[in-house]
């Protein structure tokens, strides 16, 4: 095929434009090869670790084809989570997310015994922070360090900044009527945690949330993204943050080293790509 880019019309770019929302972007398959075509082609490009040119040629195109494939599957776990066989638990799944602190000084009671499982089972895992907008972002940053991840080890993924809807639910209005101040809480957290670290970090969120109490705000499309959709389907990407590297796709899922549902992932990539996102 030819090479796409800004200006392009016909079959070949709906084709393309069709390809880019199979793979999550939220763009029009109208056939003409637009701005939007191209800020979506850009971000691929870069999640490809592509030449970020916006224009399609045959490496594009190739890794395209390929876009869709493959995935593995993991799972998140906290306090909530019911008994782990350890034992076969890396049979089911690739990689696990658990569950170490909330606001300012809450720590999930069972994150280091779930750590070291994870890690005497050779499981690749990571831990998340639940942002609460009332404490510090250097508060919840230092609450969250002090839950002793060594970043400087291979098979540990990215540190992750979960934010959505807060508990109690009487706390959400105070996002609305403080919007940029928690936008900046946001960047801080993710900010230090990152200086602290050497790793860059990853937004945990939905897509109403981040729309309704937020409001897409722009700057954070650095960051690695983890979005939250119980659906079969793929849901598109959320404005003004990178693709979607991992996908919670449900709450309730069954597996046989779990005696509880659990939430359940989607990586997008190869177990090469895991274990690389995964080093230090």
């Amino acid at each position: 095929m030819n090479n796409l880019q800004l200006g392009s019309q016909g079959a070949e770019v709906k084709t393309l434009q069709e390809q880019l929302i199979s793979a999550g972007y939220a763009i029009t398959a109208d056939g003409v090869f637009g701005p939007a075509t191209q800020n979506a082609v850009k971000q691929f490009q870069q999640k490809k670790q592509l030449t970020v040119d916006g224009i399609v040629g045959p490496s594009t195109q190739a890794a395209l084809n390929g876009s869709n494939t493959p995935t593995l599957s993991g799972i998140d776990i906290s306090h909530f989570t019911g008994s782990i066989n350890w034992n076969t638990l890396g049979s089911e799944v690739s990689f696990v997310y658990a569950k170490a602190s909330q606001g300012g000084q809450y720590k999930d009671p069972t994150f280091s015994s779930n750590f070291v499982n994870l890690a005497k089972a050779g499981i690749i895992r990571g831990g998340y922070h639940f942002l609460t907008f009332q404490n510090t972002a250097q508060d919840q940053a230092n609450n969250f360090l002090s839950c002793g991840v060594d970043y400087s080890q291979h098979n540990i993924l990215p540190p992750v900044l979960d934010i959505e809807w807060q508990v109690p639910s009487t706390l959400n209005p105070y996002i609305l009527n403080n919007r940029q101040q928690c936008i900046a809480l946001i960047a801080d957290w993710l900010q230090t945690v990152e200086t602290k670290t050497g790793r860059l970090p990853m937004i945990y969120t939905n897509a109403s949330f981040w729309q309704q109490y937020l409001n897409n705000p722009p700057g954070f499309e650095k960051y690695l993204v983890w979005q939250a959709a119980y659906s079969s389907s793929r849901p598109a990407n959320i404005p003004n943050l990178a693709p979607y590297t991992f996908w919670q796709n449900g709450d309730n899922g069954r597996l046989s080293s779990i005696s509880t549902g659990v939430d359940t992932n989607i990586f997008y990539g190869s177990l090469d790509d895991l274990k690389k996102l995964a080093s230090a």
